[in-house]
């Protein structure tokens, strides 16, 4: 017995360590906001294309996309091409006169729309408030990229990012950010870093927004409805699109699914989700093989919020965006 008495004591406390590792904003009290939340869901729950698997659906759901690209920034960005293991791509930089870190940003859109223009907004204030540069990738889109296109492209960029951070930017420091697809696209670039560039150590964090992190779909997908802001209709086409003749154990490969990825030794990771998004599930389950793999974690889960809620003109928007800048910047203050 006395034997016992040691040892559930160590197993008590590392339990309890591991638990406090883990923060969140369960506390905090955002019924203020819900109001002005479900009025905009009301008001912006239509897309305004109809399908996404004829040349001119897809097209249009670019253009509509691509519209919210023209915005104002402080800093101004300069495009560059960089290449890596035969693949060019252009990334759209961000460069504050003070360098802290580089984050290296990922745009959302289903793999298939959108462009690195569209975080213009939110990576010039970040670069402002952070004192960090942002390197933005323009990956190719599929399906005429096809998947994995992607996910190569971005290796492309991380590569060029581990051989020249300290070259370009006076630091070795790394975080990686997206929402959406942009996300998914993270937390597997992330994964690669550790894996095949050998250079986990030079990853300060993971900004992970509303991602995607099971492409065989988590039951919250699965449960999606055609009243949703991403409707079961939308995500049916998207992996029609994207997926076409995939199998699931082809989906589920921890090489495209990071959710059954080796998360061991990775950096902290910010999970941001809203309760009315159908992708809920996939940051709830992967902020839990994040955390059970020995990282630390935030998850920020805001009430009501639609998949995409970041970017509207609200104060919960804002709230959320403000929470990502402090917990990068907490990061960065402790090193």
């Amino acid at each position: 017995m006395k034997k016992i008495i040691p040892l559930l004591l160590l197993v008590t406390f590392g339990i309890s360590d591991f638990i406090i590792a883990q923060e969140s904003n369960t506390g905090e009290d955002y019924s203020s906001y819900l109001t002005e939340i479900r009025g905009w869901n009301k008001n912006f729950f239509h897309l305004p294309y109809k399908t996404i698997l004829t040349p001119e659906g897809l097209q249009a759901a670019r253009t509509q996309m691509n519209s919210y690209a023209i915005q104002k920034t402080v800093l101004k960005p300069t495009i560059e091409t960089i290449e890596a293991g035969g693949r060019k791509i252009s990334v759209r930089i961000f460069k504050p006169d003070t360098i802290r870190a580089v984050v290296l940003d990922i745009h959302g859109g289903g793999w298939s729309v959108g462009i690195a223009a569209l975080d213009d907004g939110f990576n010039d204030e970040m670069a402002r408030r952070c004192k960090v540069a942002v390197v933005s990738v323009d990956y190719g889109l599929s399906p005429e990229n096809a998947f994995p296109g992607p996910i190569l492209d971005c290796r492309v960029a991380a590569q060029w990012l581990v051989s020249h951070t300290q070259k370009e930017f006076g630091t070795h420091k790394l975080f990686v950010s997206g929402a959406s697809a942009g996300a998914h696209l993270s937390a597997v670039t992330a994964i690669y870093i550790r894996d095949s560039l050998h250079a986990g150590n030079q990853l300060a964090g993971v900004n992970l927004i509303y991602g995607a992190y099971d492409l065989g779909r988590t039951p919250s997908v699965r449960q999606a409805t055609d009243t949703s802001f991403l409707p079961k209709k939308n995500f049916e086409e998207l992996f029609q699109l994207i997926f076409k003749g995939w199998t699931i154990e082809q989906l589920q490969n921890p090489s495209y699914s990071p959710l059954y990825a080796n998360l061991k030794g990775l950096c902290p990771a910010l999970f941001t989700i809203g309760t009315a998004d159908p992708l809920l599930d996939d940051s709830y389950f992967m902020e839990a093989r994040w955390r059970e793999a020995g990282n630390k974690t935030f998850l920020a889960s805001y009430p009501e919020c639609p998949h995409g809620f970041n970017v509207f003109p609200t104060k919960i928007a804002k709230v959320a965006n403000e929470r990502m800048l402090t917990w990068m910047n907490g990061i960065l203050d402790h090193e």
